[in-house]
């Protein structure tokens, strides 16, 4: 077997353990949240209307793909050698300790950047565009460059947000956070597709794909969470969905409503 995929397949299999973990302690977190008995201001609601829905969703699916990672990643021969009952006692291999720590680590500080610093205060569709694309850029091959290069595309305008917007969002200000994140996005997918001809000398379908699906994803999901299940979206005043949601009220709604 390849060494090089091989390495690949064992950082593979501790990032999914790394990401099961932190899916199975944002669930619990959800879990606090009321699902079925839902009231608003003394106003009982529906269980579409809670909450807890949404990250439900998102962590549940981040769960199923960890699991799927994890799977892939044995059965491709990425399951450390000698793992069994006492493999926690056993010293981390090599590899590990270089490109699959690193790129653990690399993962980790993107979703963390991703939940901390975008998600509460920029547009969710960009939001979720730029972390989901780097995701997909940064860790589709086995180099640790383009991981660097996705990790800080999403690190560095999650930090500006933080910093220009804290403790919390002014929603209803200049987008300055939201076109800082528009820029990165663009900015990563150009870098992320010269640095793949350049390197492997040619462009596959998930990199060329990739950035659309991270656009569409996110776009659809607040979109049936708005108008659908009539759910809050974080950041609703945000540069992409303030123009989704004026022109589903004044555009779209008046046609089907016959107005």
């Amino acid at each position: 077997m390849d060494p090089d995929k091989t390495a690949l397949r064992r950082g593979d299999f501790w990032t999914a353990l790394g990401l099961i973990a932190l899916s199975l302690f944002f669930l619990a977190r959800t879990a606090m949240l009321p699902l079925v008995e839902v009231s608003a201001a003394g106003v009982e609601g529906d269980w579409y209307n809670s909450a807890a829905l949404v990250p439900f969703l998102i962590f549940g699916a981040l769960l199923v793909l960890s699991v799927g990672l994890l799977v892939v990643a044995v059965r491709e021969g990425g399951l450390p050698e000698g793992i069994a009952l006492p493999w926690l006692l056993q010293p981390l291999p090599r590899p590990l300790l270089s490109h699959g720590s690193a790129r653990l680590t690399m993962v980790a500080a993107t979703l963390a950047a991703y939940i901390t610093g975008l998600v509460p205060r920029v547009d969710f569709v960009l939001s979720s565009a730029l972390t989901i694309t780097a995701l997909i850029f940064g860790f589709h091959a086995t180099r640790l460059r383009p991981a660097i290069i996705a990790s800080a595309a999403v690190l560095l305008p999650a930090t500006y947000a933080l910093i220009a917007n804290f403790p919390s969002s002014a929603w209803q200000a200049p987008h300055d956070d939201d076109w800082v994140t528009l820029a990165f996005f663009v900015m990563l997918v150009v870098a992320g597709l010269i640095e793949a001809r350049l390197a492997e000398g040619r462009l596959d379908r998930v990199r060329l794909t990739a950035p659309v699906v991270a656009l569409v994803v996110p776009f659809l999901l607040v979109a049936a969470m708005a108008f659908g299940f009539r759910q809050n979206v974080p950041n609703s005043g945000g540069l992409i969905f303030a123009q989704v949601q004026y022109h589903y009220y004044v555009t779209l709604r008046p046609l089907w409503q016959g107005s």
